[in-house]
């Protein structure tokens, strides 16, 4: 068995409605491929690492499939307290190797295997580079003729050109839970092909931007036109009790408010820095007092804490974050 890259998808900041695309769920979850042969079912992740012993109620995926090989991509997630998917759970199960921790898991977080596309089928590449070679819409009907969902696994369901609507209730069921059961929505084109590992417009990801309250610290060096200012605010964290580095927010300033934060910041600056040393700054200018804090708009952080795409909203007053 040859394992399979999955898939990738561009970032967009929002998805808007479009005949030619169709829209289904981004799960918050662990990306899987699923093989099936000769009624054998392994469970790979996106770095080919095997992850079908901790999820036993997926052992029987063969099962579920009418032919003999066949090679499913889609999304594994596990069940909160509340029966929705909760990433949390999934982080206590993926990694677990005990038997009777992975049955007293099983019990408590159950696992399902959202299944959302094809990428073989017996002795058919359906992939850009297979002579099978299927469009979106042509996987999405060889997978549900295939596909016979029961137990833990199902056919992850999409909507036909319609994002507003799915988004809207993405946000409902996120608020209604008071947590991030759906990263967002996919957004893919009808005629859009598989390149296994690569990441194009065929498939993009809108994700549910988040708002957090962060502490200025600094700034980098302007470029261009902003040369004679500065070019992004350095930002830190102090959740966790001491302030730590957690990147730098450049964009979402019109000229004047940018003028005017930084004619605030010149008289704060210092050479000494709020973070634990050896924090190195990419472009830093100058650190200043941390006393100023701001809001910022971000789509997600990296495994280090780093925002990903922060966005500067505006500044808070201290009294509205006590």
């Amino acid at each position: 068995m040859e394992a399979v890259s999955p898939m990738l998808a561009q970032t967009a900041q929002e998805a808007t409605d479009d005949p030619d695309r169709i829209y289904d769920l981004k799960y918050n979850g662990m990306r899987i491929v699923g093989h099936v042969e000769d009624g054998e079912s392994t469970l790979l992740g996106r770095s080919g690492i095997d992850y079908t012993w901790p999820f036993p109620e997926l052992h029987d995926l063969a099962k579920h499939v009418t032919t003999k090989r066949a090679v499913l991509d889609g999304e594994v997630v596990c069940l909160g307290a509340d029966g929705l998917p909760d990433f949390n759970a999934l982080q206590k199960r993926y990694s677990q190797r005990d038997p009777l921790a992975i049955k007293a898991l099983r019990e408590r977080f159950p696992a399902r295997f959202q299944v959302f596309d094809v990428v073989e089928v017996d002795e058919f590449d359906l992939t850009t580079g297979g002579a099978a070679r299927a469009t979106q819409m042509q996987r999405r009907e060889i997978l549900e003729k295939i596909l016979s969902p029961g137990g833990s696994v199902y056919l992850s369901p999409y909507v036909d050109g319609n994002a507003t609507d799915l988004m809207k209730e993405v946000l409902r069921i996120n608020k209604e839970a008071g947590r991030q059961v759906f990263d967002g929505i996919m957004s893919k084109r009808k005629s859009g092909l598989y390149v296994p590992g690569g990441r194009g417009a065929d498939w993009q990801k809108v994700k549910i931007p988040q708002w957090g309250t962060f502490v200025i610290c600094g700034y980098t060096k302007g470029t261009g036109w902003r040369e004679d200012m500065m070019g992004a605010v350095v930002l830190g964290d102090r959740s966790n009790g001491s302030l730590r580095w957690v990147g730098c927010a450049g964009s979402g300033f019109k000229l004047k408010a940018l003028q005017d934060l930084y004619q605030l910041l010149v008289p704060m600056r210092t050479v000494q820095s709020p973070f634990d040393p050896g924090t190195k700054v990419p472009k830093l200018d100058s650190w200043v007092r941390p006393e100023l804090l701001c809001e910022v708009k971000y789509y997600d952080t990296t495994k280090t804490g780093q925002l990903i795409w922060p966005i500067f909203q505006r500044l808070r007053a201290a009294e509205e974050v006590t």
